[in-house]
């Protein structure tokens, strides 16, 4: 794992990247994705006091590791299909095609930071070509997409479980809201 010093402070180059991709797409999509993550976020760093408590400074640097992540998922997937709809009809449309842009984007900014070029603008372009295809994306592309994807990050030896299972229920919402949209309209 990649470090960054800020100030006295090693940042991993995965909080960096996640924070990164997080913020261009939040750029690009409605609210529903901001909050989204905002909740992930809180949930996956007060989930310590759930799993691992020992001291209220331990709040400060540490988080709830994987337990956290999949606690932190889990609420922000109940919020983008139950609660984000009703405020932010756009999600309908935008749900499929943000999926895929935050994995391809959060990929190919954790490369740049590896220094691993070659899969950062394999990646960079992928998300480039789903941005302009992401009026005409259905099931199908993203299935190709979520593949690709799988593919190279099998090239590289960094496909873990924890990322499969990850990417997996951001392409289930996906498609949840490829059929929902589809059905109704």
């Amino acid at each position: 794992m990649t470090y960054f010093q800020l100030f006295g402070i090693s940042i991993p180059a995965l909080w960096i990247a996640f924070l990164a991709a997080a913020f261009l797409l939040s750029l690009k999509l409605d609210g529903w994705f901001s909050n989204a993550i905002v909740i992930y976020v809180i949930i996956w760093k007060l989930s310590y006091i759930l799993f691992y408590w020992e001291s209220i400074l331990g709040l400060l640097y540490f988080n709830g590791g994987i337990k956290g992540h999949w606690l932190g998922l889990f609420v922000a997937t109940i919020y983008i299909i139950l609660l984000a709809p009703k405020k932010y009809p756009s999600i309908k449309r935008q749900a499929f095609s943000a999926a895929l842009l935050y994995i391809y984007a959060f990929e190919a900014i954790f490369n740049l930071l590896q220094s691993n070029f070659l899969f950062a603008l394999i990646q960079a372009g992928i998300s480039a070509l789903i941005l302009s295809l992401s009026n005409k994306l259905n099931k199908q592309w993203i299935l190709l997409f979520f593949m690709i994807e799988l593919l190279t990050l099998s090239l590289q030896h960094t496909l873990t479980l924890t990322k499969l299972l990850t990417f997996s229920v951001f392409i289930f919402i996906s498609i949840l809201f490829t059929i929902k949209e589809r059905t109704n309209g």
